[in-house]
This record gives C-alpha cells, structure tokens and sequence, in this order.
C-alpha cells in the first residue's frame, strides 16, 4: 500500500468526530443477531472444515479432572490422566449411553464410565468390564489426536477421522516468564471461522470500522498448503504521535492463529475459533505482553500498556461482531481493486471442507 493510496484513502473515505456508525451501534447494548439460520446465510457451510481446535486451557484440567464441554455439536469430555496427559473423546459411552462427564472418573490413564463402570483408555477403547473376564473389543468411544501446548489443550478433528496433517508449534512466548500471563477474550459469534478470518486480509475495515487513522501497508501474503502467512507495516496511534510498527500474523489451518505486534512493545496475540455448533462459533484471543523489565514500575507501566492494548482489541471485537452476525454470503463479490486478496483467501480456505461426518451428512437436506 503506497503513499499515495494512504493519502487517497484519508481523502476518499469520510472521517467521523469522535465515533464511527459501528462503533456508536456496539455501544448501544446487546443487538438481536439475524433470524436466518447459518445455512441460510452461508450456504457453504455444510460442514466443519477439519483443523486444530481448542478444548480447553491447560490450567482448566488438573490430573485425575473430567470436564464436559460442547464443540463441533458435539458433548465432548476433556480429561487428565494420571500421568499427566490430556485427552479429548466423544462424551458417550457405546455400552447403554450414559455421559462420561457426569460422575465419570480417572484412574490410572483410563476413563471410567459412572453407570457400569466400564474403562476406557486415551484412545477411547474399552480395555477393562469388572464384571467380564474380557472387555468387549467393539466397544469404542472416539477419541481425537491431543496435544497440551502453549497454556492451551488443543484437539485434532477430520470429519473422516483422518490423522493430524499439520503440527500446531511451541510458542516461544508461551512459557517465558519476560512475558505477562495470557489475557483472555472470550465470544460466541453467529457466523463460521471463515467469515471472520476474511476480516485478516480486509485492512480497509479498521478506518471504516473501527476509525483507524492509518490503514497497515501489506507487504505480502503467501498462503503455503494449510499454512497463511501476512506480513505488515502499520503506525500505531499514541499520546506522541503516530509510532512504527508491525503486524506479521501465521494462521495454521483454520482453528489457530499467530500475530506478533512490534513497534511500541512487543506483544503476542494468539487467535483461536472453534464451532459451538453450526450457528455459533467461540472465537477466543489471547494476549501476551513482553514485560518492560523486572522493576515494580516497569511491572506497572506493562500493565498499563497490556490493558490498553486489550481494551482496544476487545472494543473492535464488539464492534466487529455487530457484522458478523447480521452478514451474508456473497459469492462473487462485488470487489473494488483495494479490497484485498479476498478471493485468494476464499481459495485458500476451501480446502478444509470435506464430507465424511455423520454429524454434518444430512444438513441441507430437505
């Protein structure tokens, strides 16, 4: 993006006193989303697209817990085992149905069923009945590929139970103690991943929107299999003045995204979504600060920056999601030259849907 489009931009686009029409209507109160239901508004979202989700965070699930949660209209139970290890499985046992979750417990590395007692290891078979001398080989509760990364359980989900086809990476950041603790933002959005992440490459939103004074100047944008990677340059808007900076954001698949923030201090910011079910999504951001040094005031003065940082975040959330759960499909669109690479990503983004749950195997049909 050149100079000259900047200039073209500010002179183009309307500037507003104080607040843009978005941000006035997120400041309103809550906004009753659209009645149409999300096939009728994504007519593409037959099913999940297969990725790495978020289960749980790390510190949620102590040893021995079982936690029930709801992803890809799915019960699920999330699980610790005695050695230390996270599972992710199907929250329903295949002898008479009851739920793991309720009154379900550890022992050892196997998962107990509260009704009859039969156990489960991480792989969801069933390896012990007390009342059999043999446990019944069909019996299989699915399990998903797990990993316990950077502060976060993440589970692997294919809709033809596929193995993982992409690792998550160590977040260098995750663990180091320079860096403050995770903040975190929680949403349930009525729209899927892919309406949201079509926000990543749109840079024009953030002055018609969110009323930024600088739009960032892409410098370029590669997608590489299942992996995305954007690079950057923004001036960033503080008490001083306009401040030189960066945004370079790595996206692995559609349930994990990385942006790292440079210029005024350095931050992380970790972007999770997983689908609820097929009308909402819980889109999760997490944000990291690099601690300003080891003094009380340099403690203080982070956590000052970290707040600031957060509260804008979470204010172009909001305003973002009055879109996100009012829009429709719109396939072609209708683009002006500096939109973006809308139509790459759409690509980009296609492969990830494939047939092959049962879940999703009649959805659209009459």
């Amino acid at each position: 993006m050149t100079e000259s489009f900047e200039a073209a931009l500010s002179a183009r686009i309307r500037s507003f006193e104080g607040q843009t029409p978005l941000q006035a209507l997120s400041c309103g109160g809550p906004i009753e989303p659209s009645p149409m239901t999300s096939l009728e508004r994504f007519p593409y979202y037959r099913a999940f697209p297969f990725a790495w989700y978020f289960g749980a965070y790390s510190d949620d699930v102590a040893v021995g817990d079982v936690k029930t949660v709801r992803w890809l209209a799915r019960d699920l139970v999330v699980w610790r085992d005695e050695e230390g290890a996270a599972h992710v499985m199907d929250a329903y046992c295949p002898h008479m149905g009851a739920h793991l979750g309720y009154g379900g417990r550890v022992e050892g590395c196997n998962l107990i069923c509260p009704y009859h007692w039969w156990e489960y290891d991480g792989d969801g078979n069933n390896v012990r009945i007390p009342y059999a001398d043999q446990p019944n080989r069909k019996a299989r509760v699915r399990s998903y590929p797990t990993i316990d990364r950077n502060g976060l359980i993440m589970f692997w989900y294919h809709p033809r139970g596929d193995a993982p086809i992409w690792e998550i990476p160590e977040l260098a950041e995750a663990n180091d103690p320079t860096w403050t603790p995770y903040m975190r933002g929680e949403w349930d959005v009525r729209c899927p991943w892919q309406e949201m992440a079509e926000n990543g490459p749109d840079y024009i939103h953030l002055r018609t929107v969110h009323g930024a004074a600088d739009v960032p100047e892409v410098e370029s944008l590669e997608y590489d299999g299942y992996l995305s990677r954007l690079r950057s340059k923004v001036n960033f808007s503080t008490p001083r003045g306009p401040q030189a900076g960066r945004i370079d954001t790595d996206s692995w698949g559609p349930g994990f995204a990385v942006a790292r923030f440079s210029g005024i201090t350095p931050a992380l910011f970790v972007n999770l979504s997983t689908p609820v079910d097929w009308e909402t999504t819980r889109s999760i951001k997490l944000y990291k600060l690099q601690n300003l040094g080891d003094s009380d005031e340099a403690r203080t003065r982070t956590e000052r920056v970290g707040d600031a940082l957060v509260r804008d975040l979470r204010r172009q959330m909001e305003e973002d999601i009055v879109i996100f759960d009012h829009k429709v499909w719109v396939d072609p669109p209708a683009l002006a030259p500096d939109d973006g690479p809308i139509v790459r990503f759409r690509k980009w983004a296609r492969q990830f849907y494939v047939d092959g749950d049962p879940i999703a195997a009649d959805r659209g049909k009459p």
